[in-house]
């Protein structure tokens, strides 16, 4: 009889423990594998190649090129940090941006001081800065801006990290419908084409790849120096040489300069006119040298596209782009 009731006392006693034990037990905490991270607000591969992941929509942008600044605006995109700019225009929305230095001569101290949750670099001169922000912990983007669709691509990309992706398609859209219009005006002929680029110390001739060149593509225009072989520092551009511009004769001369266009100029009709190989060249002699705006054809024109393709396609064919036409 003793036995049979500490039996049962035993299993009652070992059945109020498992339910107490199990009362008190805490849920077990969630392993890294079954935990579902956050998708990022946007990843892509920038124009270098690197991988780059937002995690969220930023709102502290800084860009290091005033050639941005237009497209983000036209998709209400808005940053907190610009260069400064003696060319191009800066739109009414970022003029209250901090200043950051030149396109060429940024203060990245100033920038990393200013904490941006995104930084957007201009491939090919920018490179430089990133280990610096990038042991800041700073999301950096490089960005090609040279043709026109890398002009199409930003709009449409800008328009997604400004959280107005609609927008920039149906920007894009319109650039494409202002530049097919003209394209349709350009006849067939051949015209022979010289792009120098030159600034107060050097000159270089520009490749189809480059700003100019590749608006003269378009236009169906035949770069001289189509084929030859690019700078190590600079592949949108190949060595000057005198003897091969007279060799290949162009019809038309168009100077792209950087720096103080004015003295610019002067030096350069100063050295065509003293110069006999320069005044052998038909386009000399035909009075066909024309010198770029520096704000359609050394930075990128953005949504002034249309007009540089214009600004080009008049000074080629006239006969076609006529007032009226």
């Amino acid at each position: 009889m003793l036995v049979t009731k500490f039996t049962k006392l035993l299993v009652v006693g070992l059945a109020l423990a498992a339910v107490l034990t199990g009362c008190g037990r805490s849920p077990a905490p969630e392993t890294g594998g079954n935990r579902t991270a956050s998708p990022p607000f946007l990843s892509l591969t920038d124009d270098v190649g690197r991988a780059v992941a937002l995690p969220r929509q930023p709102e502290k942008i800084i860009v290091l090129s005033a050639s941005f600044l237009d497209l983000l605006s036209a998709v209400d995109g808005k940053v907190i940090g610009r260069p400064s700019s003696k060319t191009g225009e800066i739109p009414a929305a970022a003029q209250s941006a901090e200043e950051i230095g030149y396109v060429y001569n940024i203060n990245i101290e100033k920038v990393v001081a200013l904490q941006p949750d995104l930084v957007i670099a201009y491939q090919g001169i920018h490179e430089k800065l990133l280990p610096i922000l990038e042991s800041n912990q700073i999301p950096v983007m490089m960005v090609r801006m040279r043709t026109y669709q890398d002009v199409v691509d930003k709009l449409k990309l800008f328009g997604r990290i400004a959280g107005s992706g609609g927008k920039g398609e149906a920007l894009a859209g319109q650039l494409e419908e202002q530049r097919a219009a003209l394209l349709d005006k350009v006849p067939e002929r051949a015209v022979k084409v010289a792009i120098l680029h030159a600034t107060a110390k050097n000159v270089t001739v520009e490749l189809e790849n480059s700003i100019a060149g590749s608006i003269a593509q378009q236009l169906r225009l035949r770069n001289v120096a189509t084929g030859s072989r690019p700078l190590e520092s600079d592949p949108d551009a190949t060595p000057y040489s005198l003897e091969k511009l007279v060799e290949a004769d162009p019809d038309m001369i168009f100077v792209v300069t950087m720096g103080q266009a004015e003295d610019i100029e002067k030096r350069m009709k100063a050295d065509v006119e003293s110069n006999p190989a320069w005044s052998a060249l038909a386009a000399v002699q035909n009075k066909q040298v024309f010198f770029l705006p520096q704000e359609l054809f050394l930075l990128n024109p953005g949504l002034k596209y249309p007009q540089a393709v214009e600004y080009m396609a008049r000074l080629a064919y006239p006969e076609a782009f006529a007032d009226g036409q």
